[in-house]
Protein backbone atom coordinates (compact mmCIF):
# COMPACT_ATOMS: atom_id res chain seq x y z
CA UNK A 1 0.00 0.00 0.00
CA UNK A 2 1.43 3.35 -1.01
CA UNK A 3 1.72 5.13 2.16
CA UNK A 4 0.63 9.50 1.80
CA UNK A 5 3.57 11.31 3.25
CA UNK A 6 1.78 15.21 3.06
CA UNK A 7 3.27 17.94 3.40
CA UNK A 8 6.74 15.95 4.63
CA UNK A 9 7.12 14.49 0.74
CA UNK A 10 8.93 18.31 0.57
CA UNK A 11 11.61 16.82 2.88
CA UNK A 12 13.95 15.29 0.75
CA UNK A 13 14.35 17.55 -1.60
CA UNK A 14 14.41 20.62 0.96
CA UNK A 15 16.72 19.26 2.79
CA UNK A 16 19.22 18.81 0.11
CA UNK A 17 18.64 22.33 -1.41
CA UNK A 18 19.13 24.30 2.40
CA UNK A 19 21.76 21.81 3.41
CA UNK A 20 23.28 23.06 0.25
CA UNK A 21 22.70 27.02 0.92
CA UNK A 22 24.32 26.53 3.94
CA UNK A 23 27.30 24.20 4.05
CA UNK A 24 27.96 24.27 0.37
CA UNK A 25 28.79 20.89 0.33
CA UNK A 26 26.59 19.87 -2.22
CA UNK A 27 27.57 15.99 -2.89
CA UNK A 28 26.65 15.90 1.06
CA UNK A 29 23.69 17.67 0.72
CA UNK A 30 22.27 15.48 -2.15
CA UNK A 31 23.40 11.89 -0.33
CA UNK A 32 21.20 13.54 2.69
CA UNK A 33 18.51 14.40 0.68
CA UNK A 34 18.26 10.71 -0.81
CA UNK A 35 19.10 9.13 2.40
CA UNK A 36 16.29 10.43 4.12
CA UNK A 37 14.13 10.08 1.11
CA UNK A 38 15.03 6.37 2.01
CA UNK A 39 14.61 6.55 5.42
CA UNK A 40 10.74 7.04 4.67
CA UNK A 41 10.42 4.88 2.37
CA UNK A 42 11.70 2.21 5.00
CA UNK A 43 9.36 2.86 7.64
CA UNK A 44 11.76 5.77 8.84
CA UNK A 45 14.44 3.23 9.73
CA UNK A 46 17.58 4.92 9.02
CA UNK A 47 20.14 1.76 8.50
CA UNK A 48 17.64 0.66 6.03
CA UNK A 49 17.48 3.65 4.55
CA UNK A 50 21.17 3.83 4.20
CA UNK A 51 20.94 0.50 2.55
CA UNK A 52 18.01 1.72 0.54
CA UNK A 53 20.33 4.36 -0.75
CA UNK A 54 23.20 2.85 -2.23
CA UNK A 55 21.00 -0.82 -2.94
CA UNK A 56 17.82 0.99 -4.46
CA UNK A 57 18.53 4.73 -5.77
CA UNK A 58 22.00 5.41 -6.27
CA UNK A 59 21.97 1.48 -8.31
CA UNK A 60 19.13 2.67 -10.59
CA UNK A 61 20.49 6.10 -11.39
CA UNK A 62 23.89 3.92 -12.14
CA UNK A 63 21.81 1.09 -13.81
CA UNK A 64 19.51 3.32 -16.32
CA UNK A 65 20.51 3.35 -19.68
CA UNK A 66 20.17 6.52 -20.27
CA UNK A 67 21.60 7.92 -17.30
CA UNK A 68 24.55 5.92 -17.67
CA UNK A 69 24.81 7.40 -21.33
CA UNK A 70 24.95 10.71 -20.08
CA UNK A 71 28.03 10.13 -17.71
CA UNK A 72 30.18 8.60 -20.51
CA UNK A 73 29.26 11.29 -22.50
CA UNK A 74 29.89 13.58 -19.24
CA UNK A 75 33.26 11.99 -19.06
CA UNK A 76 34.19 13.23 -23.02
CA UNK A 77 33.19 16.47 -22.47
CA UNK A 78 35.68 16.57 -20.10
CA UNK A 79 38.11 14.91 -22.37
CA UNK A 80 37.01 17.68 -25.32
CA UNK A 81 37.26 20.23 -22.45
CA UNK A 82 40.78 19.62 -21.77
CA UNK A 83 41.91 19.44 -25.32
CA UNK A 84 40.14 22.62 -26.12
CA UNK A 85 41.80 24.61 -23.15
CA UNK A 86 44.91 22.41 -22.52
CA UNK A 87 46.32 22.48 -26.44
CA UNK A 88 45.89 25.88 -26.26
CA UNK A 89 43.08 26.27 -28.78
CA UNK A 90 40.39 28.19 -26.37
CA UNK A 91 43.51 30.52 -25.07
CA UNK A 92 44.55 31.50 -28.73
CA UNK A 93 40.98 31.98 -29.92
CA UNK A 94 40.63 34.50 -26.98
CA UNK A 95 43.86 35.88 -27.49
CA UNK A 96 42.74 36.33 -31.38
CA UNK A 97 39.11 37.90 -29.96
CA UNK A 98 40.55 39.97 -27.08
CA UNK A 99 41.53 42.06 -29.87
CA UNK A 100 38.15 43.26 -30.84
CA UNK A 101 36.51 42.26 -27.79
CA UNK A 102 37.50 45.36 -26.00
CA UNK A 103 34.77 46.09 -23.04
CA UNK A 104 32.56 44.11 -20.61
CA UNK A 105 29.95 44.73 -22.48
CA UNK A 106 31.10 43.44 -25.89
CA UNK A 107 32.20 39.99 -23.63
CA UNK A 108 28.82 39.73 -22.09
CA UNK A 109 26.95 39.85 -25.52
CA UNK A 110 29.28 37.84 -27.43
CA UNK A 111 29.06 34.68 -24.96
CA UNK A 112 25.33 35.37 -24.83
CA UNK A 113 25.57 34.97 -28.92
CA UNK A 114 27.54 31.98 -28.46
CA UNK A 115 25.08 30.23 -25.83
CA UNK A 116 22.71 30.89 -28.91
CA UNK A 117 24.62 29.47 -31.35
CA UNK A 118 24.90 26.24 -29.15
CA UNK A 119 21.23 25.40 -28.95
CA UNK A 120 20.76 22.06 -29.59
CA UNK A 121 21.54 20.46 -26.80
CA UNK A 122 20.83 21.86 -22.85
CA UNK A 123 23.75 19.52 -21.55
CA UNK A 124 26.56 20.49 -24.09
CA UNK A 125 25.56 24.37 -24.35
CA UNK A 126 27.58 25.09 -20.88
CA UNK A 127 30.35 22.92 -21.29
CA UNK A 128 30.98 24.35 -24.56
CA UNK A 129 30.65 27.85 -24.32
CA UNK A 130 31.75 28.66 -20.65
CA UNK A 131 35.81 27.44 -21.82
CA UNK A 132 35.77 28.78 -24.88
CA UNK A 133 34.65 32.32 -23.79
CA UNK A 134 35.76 31.56 -20.21
CA UNK A 135 39.63 32.89 -20.89
CA UNK A 136 37.59 36.47 -22.63
CA UNK A 137 35.69 37.29 -19.45
CA UNK A 138 38.58 36.71 -17.40
CA UNK A 139 40.53 38.88 -19.34
CA UNK A 140 37.77 41.70 -18.89
CA UNK A 141 37.00 41.03 -15.30
CA UNK A 142 33.78 39.50 -15.63
CA UNK A 143 33.43 37.17 -12.59
CA UNK A 144 32.64 33.50 -12.73
CA UNK A 145 29.20 34.06 -11.44
CA UNK A 146 28.27 36.60 -14.42
CA UNK A 147 29.71 34.10 -16.98
CA UNK A 148 27.59 30.90 -15.52
CA UNK A 149 24.77 33.11 -15.67
CA UNK A 150 25.17 33.88 -19.26
CA UNK A 151 25.63 30.25 -19.84
CA UNK A 152 22.89 28.78 -17.76
CA UNK A 153 20.34 30.92 -18.96
CA UNK A 154 21.03 29.63 -22.53
CA UNK A 155 21.49 26.20 -22.35
CA UNK A 156 18.00 25.53 -21.44
CA UNK A 157 15.90 27.93 -22.74
CA UNK A 158 17.09 27.81 -26.15
CA UNK A 159 16.75 24.01 -26.80
CA UNK A 160 13.06 24.05 -25.16
CA UNK A 161 12.01 27.05 -27.52
CA UNK A 162 12.73 25.08 -30.50
CA UNK A 163 10.98 21.65 -31.74
CA UNK A 164 13.86 20.77 -33.96
CA UNK A 165 15.69 19.79 -30.33
CA UNK A 166 15.83 16.29 -27.73
CA UNK A 167 13.82 18.83 -25.97
CA UNK A 168 10.89 19.72 -29.12
CA UNK A 169 10.98 15.99 -29.91
CA UNK A 170 10.40 15.26 -26.21
CA UNK A 171 8.21 17.49 -25.58
CA UNK A 172 6.06 16.93 -29.31
CA UNK A 173 5.69 13.08 -28.17
CA UNK A 174 3.82 13.99 -24.90
CA UNK A 175 1.79 16.56 -26.63
CA UNK A 176 0.73 13.65 -28.57
CA UNK A 177 -0.02 11.05 -25.90
CA UNK A 178 -2.56 13.67 -24.29
CA UNK A 179 -4.31 14.77 -27.55
CA UNK A 180 -4.56 10.73 -28.41
CA UNK A 181 -6.32 10.68 -25.36
CA UNK A 182 -8.67 13.46 -26.06
CA UNK A 183 -9.42 12.84 -29.05
CA UNK A 184 -7.74 16.02 -30.51
CA UNK A 185 -6.54 15.31 -34.32
CA UNK A 186 -4.40 18.64 -35.03
CA UNK A 187 -0.79 17.40 -35.21
CA UNK A 188 1.54 17.89 -32.08
CA UNK A 189 3.67 19.53 -34.01
CA UNK A 190 1.91 22.28 -34.75
CA UNK A 191 0.80 22.39 -31.36
CA UNK A 192 4.31 22.92 -29.89
CA UNK A 193 5.00 25.68 -32.40
CA UNK A 194 1.59 27.38 -31.63
CA UNK A 195 2.47 27.63 -28.00
CA UNK A 196 5.56 28.91 -28.81
CA UNK A 197 4.64 32.96 -28.35
CA UNK A 198 3.43 32.09 -24.93
CA UNK A 199 6.61 30.50 -23.23
CA UNK A 200 7.25 33.76 -21.76
CA UNK A 201 9.72 32.78 -19.36
CA UNK A 202 12.58 31.10 -21.55
CA UNK A 203 12.12 34.78 -24.12
CA UNK A 204 12.58 36.38 -21.00
CA UNK A 205 15.25 34.75 -19.74
CA UNK A 206 17.17 35.21 -23.03
CA UNK A 207 16.24 38.41 -23.52
CA UNK A 208 17.12 39.64 -19.91
CA UNK A 209 21.07 38.49 -20.33
CA UNK A 210 21.19 41.13 -23.29
CA UNK A 211 19.23 43.81 -21.63
CA UNK A 212 21.79 43.56 -18.40
CA UNK A 213 25.16 43.64 -20.76
CA UNK A 214 23.27 46.54 -22.43
CA UNK A 215 22.09 48.34 -19.53
CA UNK A 216 26.08 47.83 -17.74
CA UNK A 217 24.32 47.44 -14.41
CA UNK A 218 23.61 44.17 -11.99
CA UNK A 219 21.75 43.88 -9.24
CA UNK A 220 22.02 41.39 -5.69
CA UNK A 221 24.54 39.49 -5.47
CA UNK A 222 25.48 39.66 -8.56
CA UNK A 223 26.71 42.92 -8.09
CA UNK A 224 28.60 42.21 -5.65
CA UNK A 225 30.27 39.59 -7.77
CA UNK A 226 31.08 42.12 -10.74
CA UNK A 227 32.43 44.47 -7.88
CA UNK A 228 34.99 42.15 -6.38
CA UNK A 229 35.97 40.83 -9.93
CA UNK A 230 36.27 44.10 -10.97
CA UNK A 231 37.99 46.03 -8.49
CA UNK A 232 39.76 43.57 -6.73
CA UNK A 233 40.81 41.10 -9.94
CA UNK A 234 38.53 38.21 -8.28
CA UNK A 235 37.21 36.74 -10.14
CA UNK A 236 35.69 33.94 -7.67
CA UNK A 237 35.13 34.71 -3.93
CA UNK A 238 37.50 33.97 -1.38
CA UNK A 239 35.63 30.90 -0.07
CA UNK A 240 34.41 29.53 -3.78
CA UNK A 241 34.64 25.87 -4.31
CA UNK A 242 34.57 25.15 -8.18
CA UNK A 243 33.36 22.01 -8.59
CA UNK A 244 35.93 21.66 -11.69
CA UNK A 245 39.61 22.94 -11.07
CA UNK A 246 40.88 25.85 -12.67
CA UNK A 247 43.35 24.96 -15.95
CA UNK A 248 46.12 26.49 -16.54
CA UNK A 249 47.75 26.98 -19.59
CA UNK A 250 51.80 26.85 -19.89
CA UNK A 251 52.49 26.64 -23.15
CA UNK A 252 55.73 25.18 -24.58
CA UNK A 253 58.78 27.70 -26.04
CA UNK A 254 58.47 25.79 -29.40
CA UNK A 255 54.62 25.47 -29.81
CA UNK A 256 52.65 26.93 -32.25
CA UNK A 257 48.90 26.41 -31.10
CA UNK A 258 46.32 28.64 -32.91
CA UNK A 259 42.73 29.93 -33.20
CA UNK A 260 42.15 26.68 -35.51
CA UNK A 261 43.11 24.71 -32.96
CA UNK A 262 39.94 25.54 -31.38
CA UNK A 263 37.86 26.38 -34.46
CA UNK A 264 38.20 23.06 -36.48
CA UNK A 265 37.76 20.76 -33.61
CA UNK A 266 34.60 22.69 -32.35
CA UNK A 267 32.94 22.97 -36.13
CA UNK A 268 33.51 19.40 -36.51
CA UNK A 269 31.78 18.86 -33.08
CA UNK A 270 28.87 20.66 -34.17
CA UNK A 271 28.54 18.74 -37.86
CA UNK A 272 29.35 15.71 -35.88
CA UNK A 273 26.29 16.70 -33.88
CA UNK A 274 23.88 17.22 -36.75
CA UNK A 275 24.94 14.51 -38.87
CA UNK A 276 24.52 11.95 -36.16
CA UNK A 277 21.38 13.41 -35.08
CA UNK A 278 20.14 12.80 -38.42
CA UNK A 279 21.57 9.63 -38.89
CA UNK A 280 19.82 8.04 -35.47
CA UNK A 281 16.68 10.07 -36.39
CA UNK A 282 16.83 7.77 -39.61
CA UNK A 283 17.42 9.90 -42.49
CA UNK A 284 17.09 10.17 -45.49
CA UNK A 285 14.08 7.65 -45.21
CA UNK A 286 12.63 10.56 -42.73
CA UNK A 287 12.69 13.97 -43.68
CA UNK A 288 15.31 16.35 -42.36
CA UNK A 289 13.08 17.85 -39.90
CA UNK A 290 11.32 14.86 -38.28
CA UNK A 291 14.55 13.12 -38.42
CA UNK A 292 16.40 16.08 -36.27
CA UNK A 293 13.39 15.46 -33.88
CA UNK A 294 13.85 11.97 -33.29
CA UNK A 295 17.40 11.61 -33.43
CA UNK A 296 19.14 10.23 -30.29
CA UNK A 297 20.50 13.12 -28.75
CA UNK A 298 22.83 11.19 -26.29
CA UNK A 299 24.09 9.14 -28.95
CA UNK A 300 24.89 11.95 -31.11
CA UNK A 301 26.53 14.32 -28.85
CA UNK A 302 28.51 11.20 -27.24
CA UNK A 303 30.23 10.56 -30.82
CA UNK A 304 30.29 13.98 -31.24
CA UNK A 305 32.55 15.07 -28.02
CA UNK A 306 34.84 11.75 -28.63
CA UNK A 307 35.43 11.99 -32.34
CA UNK A 308 36.13 15.94 -31.82
CA UNK A 309 38.40 15.27 -28.64
CA UNK A 310 40.52 13.38 -30.42
CA UNK A 311 40.54 15.54 -33.64
CA UNK A 312 42.14 18.48 -31.29
CA UNK A 313 44.66 16.43 -29.59
CA UNK A 314 46.01 15.33 -32.79
CA UNK A 315 45.88 19.50 -33.60
CA UNK A 316 47.77 19.79 -30.20
CA UNK A 317 50.47 17.65 -31.05
CA UNK A 318 50.36 18.84 -34.54
CA UNK A 319 51.24 22.40 -32.75
CA UNK A 320 53.84 20.70 -30.41
CA UNK A 321 51.76 21.51 -27.55
CA UNK A 322 52.02 18.08 -26.52
CA UNK A 323 53.62 15.22 -27.50
CA UNK A 324 51.69 11.62 -27.80
CA UNK A 325 52.17 10.35 -24.38
CA UNK A 326 51.47 14.29 -22.85
CA UNK A 327 48.26 14.38 -24.86
CA UNK A 328 46.82 11.22 -23.89
CA UNK A 329 47.83 12.14 -20.16
CA UNK A 330 45.67 15.55 -20.77
CA UNK A 331 42.74 13.64 -22.61
CA UNK A 332 42.15 11.06 -19.70
CA UNK A 333 42.98 14.07 -16.95
CA UNK A 334 39.59 15.88 -18.55
CA UNK A 335 37.61 12.84 -17.65
CA UNK A 336 39.65 12.53 -14.29
CA UNK A 337 38.52 16.36 -13.85
CA UNK A 338 34.59 15.34 -14.31
CA UNK A 339 34.58 12.83 -11.05
CA UNK A 340 32.81 15.39 -9.14
CA UNK A 341 30.32 16.33 -11.63
CA UNK A 342 29.33 12.92 -12.09
CA UNK A 343 28.91 12.28 -8.47
CA UNK A 344 26.65 15.35 -8.20
CA UNK A 345 24.55 14.22 -11.39
CA UNK A 346 24.23 10.43 -10.02
CA UNK A 347 22.90 12.08 -6.54
CA UNK A 348 20.64 14.59 -8.44
CA UNK A 349 19.20 11.85 -10.51
CA UNK A 350 18.58 9.83 -7.18
CA UNK A 351 17.13 12.45 -5.04
CA UNK A 352 14.08 13.00 -8.10
CA UNK A 353 13.75 9.23 -7.98
CA UNK A 354 13.51 9.52 -3.88
CA UNK A 355 11.19 12.34 -4.70
CA UNK A 356 8.96 10.30 -6.70
CA UNK A 357 8.97 7.59 -4.14
CA UNK A 358 8.11 9.86 -1.24
CA UNK A 359 5.19 11.67 -3.73
CA UNK A 360 6.68 14.94 -3.84
CA UNK A 361 4.98 16.23 -7.03
CA UNK A 362 1.62 14.54 -6.62
CA UNK A 363 1.58 16.61 -3.20
CA UNK A 364 2.50 19.78 -4.65
CA UNK A 365 -0.33 19.14 -7.37
CA UNK A 366 -2.93 18.13 -5.07
CA UNK A 367 -2.46 21.55 -3.26
CA UNK A 368 -2.24 23.28 -6.34
CA UNK A 369 -5.23 21.98 -8.54
CA UNK A 370 -8.43 23.72 -6.80
CA UNK A 371 -6.69 27.00 -8.42
CA UNK A 372 -7.36 25.68 -11.65
CA UNK A 373 -9.61 28.22 -12.58
CA UNK A 374 -10.46 29.19 -16.03
CA UNK A 375 -9.05 32.50 -15.95
CA UNK A 376 -5.92 31.55 -13.62
CA UNK A 377 -5.13 28.30 -15.00
CA UNK A 378 -2.24 29.44 -16.78
CA UNK A 379 -0.81 30.76 -13.71
CA UNK A 380 -1.83 27.89 -11.32
CA UNK A 381 0.08 25.12 -13.85
CA UNK A 382 3.30 27.40 -14.22
CA UNK A 383 3.42 27.88 -10.14
CA UNK A 384 2.85 24.41 -9.50
CA UNK A 385 5.19 23.09 -12.28
CA UNK A 386 8.12 25.21 -11.25
CA UNK A 387 8.09 23.61 -7.44
CA UNK A 388 8.07 20.72 -8.75
CA UNK A 389 11.08 21.54 -11.15
CA UNK A 390 12.65 23.26 -8.00
CA UNK A 391 12.19 20.42 -5.54
CA UNK A 392 12.84 17.79 -8.13
CA UNK A 393 15.64 19.78 -10.40
CA UNK A 394 14.59 18.09 -13.13
CA UNK A 395 12.41 19.79 -16.23
CA UNK A 396 11.97 16.52 -18.13
CA UNK A 397 10.68 14.98 -15.06
CA UNK A 398 7.91 17.67 -14.79
CA UNK A 399 7.12 17.60 -18.27
CA UNK A 400 5.85 14.71 -18.10
CA UNK A 401 4.04 14.95 -14.74
CA UNK A 402 2.16 18.18 -15.59
CA UNK A 403 1.40 17.67 -19.03
CA UNK A 404 -1.04 14.99 -18.46
CA UNK A 405 -2.51 17.95 -16.36
CA UNK A 406 -2.39 20.60 -18.05
CA UNK A 407 -3.69 19.71 -21.41
CA UNK A 408 -7.15 18.02 -20.03
CA UNK A 409 -7.98 20.69 -17.54
CA UNK A 410 -7.66 23.40 -20.32
CA UNK A 411 -9.34 21.08 -23.07
CA UNK A 412 -12.43 20.34 -19.57
CA UNK A 413 -12.77 24.34 -19.01
CA UNK A 414 -12.62 25.16 -23.19
CA UNK A 415 -9.81 27.05 -22.85
CA UNK A 416 -6.51 27.13 -25.03
CA UNK A 417 -4.42 25.02 -24.60
CA UNK A 418 -1.25 26.33 -26.60
CA UNK A 419 -0.63 28.11 -23.34
CA UNK A 420 -1.54 25.36 -21.09
CA UNK A 421 1.27 23.48 -22.57
CA UNK A 422 4.01 26.86 -22.62
CA UNK A 423 3.23 27.22 -18.92
CA UNK A 424 4.28 23.41 -18.56
CA UNK A 425 7.19 24.18 -20.29
CA UNK A 426 7.72 27.56 -18.64
CA UNK A 427 7.51 26.26 -15.16
CA UNK A 428 9.72 23.21 -15.69
CA UNK A 429 12.53 25.72 -17.28
CA UNK A 430 12.04 28.30 -14.42
CA UNK A 431 12.01 25.51 -11.54
CA UNK A 432 15.10 23.85 -12.89
CA UNK A 433 16.90 27.21 -13.75
CA UNK A 434 16.49 28.14 -10.04
CA UNK A 435 17.34 24.65 -8.52
CA UNK A 436 20.61 23.84 -7.05
CA UNK A 437 20.18 20.22 -7.73
CA UNK A 438 19.54 20.60 -11.74
CA UNK A 439 22.09 18.89 -13.72
CA UNK A 440 22.12 22.15 -16.16
CA UNK A 441 22.79 24.27 -13.24
CA UNK A 442 25.01 21.95 -12.49
CA UNK A 443 27.57 21.84 -15.67
CA UNK A 444 26.92 25.50 -15.95
CA UNK A 445 29.09 25.64 -12.92
CA UNK A 446 31.63 23.33 -14.53
CA UNK A 447 31.69 24.74 -17.68
CA UNK A 448 32.79 27.84 -16.50
CA UNK A 449 34.80 26.78 -13.36
CA UNK A 450 32.43 28.63 -10.79
CA UNK A 451 31.23 27.71 -7.07
CA UNK A 452 28.28 26.15 -7.61
CA UNK A 453 26.09 27.65 -4.78
CA UNK A 454 27.68 31.25 -5.48
CA UNK A 455 26.39 30.86 -9.70
CA UNK A 456 22.89 29.64 -7.94
CA UNK A 457 22.39 32.24 -5.43
CA UNK A 458 23.45 35.07 -8.10
CA UNK A 459 21.37 33.97 -11.04
CA UNK A 460 18.30 33.52 -8.34
CA UNK A 461 17.10 37.00 -8.52
CA UNK A 462 17.67 37.11 -12.06
CA UNK A 463 15.41 34.36 -12.76
CA UNK A 464 12.93 35.34 -10.31
CA UNK A 465 12.48 38.70 -12.07
CA UNK A 466 11.59 36.80 -15.42
CA UNK A 467 9.63 34.21 -13.58
CA UNK A 468 7.39 37.28 -12.29
CA UNK A 469 7.05 38.76 -15.98
CA UNK A 470 6.35 35.15 -17.04
CA UNK A 471 3.23 35.27 -14.54
CA UNK A 472 2.10 38.61 -15.55
CA UNK A 473 2.21 37.03 -19.36
CA UNK A 474 0.26 33.76 -18.34
CA UNK A 475 -2.35 36.22 -16.54
CA UNK A 476 -2.93 38.45 -19.51
CA UNK A 477 -3.17 35.10 -21.66
CA UNK A 478 -5.79 33.94 -19.34
CA UNK A 479 -7.55 37.14 -19.67
CA UNK A 480 -7.14 38.55 -23.33
CA UNK A 481 -6.27 35.10 -25.06
CA UNK A 482 -4.05 36.63 -27.41
CA UNK A 483 -0.59 35.66 -27.88
CA UNK A 484 1.15 38.55 -28.96
CA UNK A 485 -0.61 40.64 -26.52
CA UNK A 486 0.23 38.63 -23.59
CA UNK A 487 4.09 38.54 -24.76
CA UNK A 488 3.92 42.34 -25.15
CA UNK A 489 2.97 42.54 -21.34
CA UNK A 490 5.77 39.57 -19.99
CA UNK A 491 8.30 41.46 -21.84
CA UNK A 492 7.02 45.51 -20.75
CA UNK A 493 6.74 43.52 -17.03
CA UNK A 494 10.35 42.06 -17.44
CA UNK A 495 11.82 45.40 -18.84
CA UNK A 496 10.00 47.77 -15.99
CA UNK A 497 11.49 45.05 -13.44
CA UNK A 498 14.71 45.81 -14.34
CA UNK A 499 14.90 49.85 -14.82
CA UNK A 500 13.47 49.80 -11.47
CA UNK A 501 16.33 47.39 -9.82
CA UNK A 502 19.34 48.66 -11.47
CA UNK A 503 18.33 52.73 -11.19
CA UNK A 504 18.49 51.69 -7.32
CA UNK A 505 21.94 50.31 -7.74
CA UNK A 506 23.88 53.77 -8.80
CA UNK A 507 26.50 53.96 -11.15
CA UNK A 508 27.65 51.35 -13.16
CA UNK A 509 30.20 48.53 -12.04
CA UNK A 510 33.40 49.53 -14.31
Amino acid sequence: MEIDFGILSLLPPLLAIIMAMLTRQVILSLFAGVWVGATMIAGWNPVLGLIDTFRVFISNALGDSWNASVLIMLMLVGAFAAMIEKGGGAHAFAKALSTKVKTRRQGQLITWLGGLAVFFSDSSNPVIVGPIFRPITDSLKISREKLAYIVDSTSAAVPALLPITAWGAFLVGLIATQYKEAGITEEPFYAFVYSMPYMFYMIACIFLVFLIAVIGKDFGPMRKAEERALKEGKLIGDNAKPIREEVTIEMPEDSHPTVWNMIIPVILLIIMIFGMFLWTGGFPAKGTIEALGSGSSVISLTMAFFIASLVAAYMSIKAKVFNFSQAWDAWVGGIRQMLEAILILILAWAIGSAAKAVGTSGYIVSVTEHFLTPSMIYVSVFVAASFTAFSTGTSWGTFGIFMPIAIPIAVGLDASVYPAIAAVICGGVFGDHCSPISDTTVLSSIGCTCDHIDHVKTQLPYAAVAGVATIAGFIAAGMTGSPFLSLIVALAVLVGLILALTSLVGEKVG
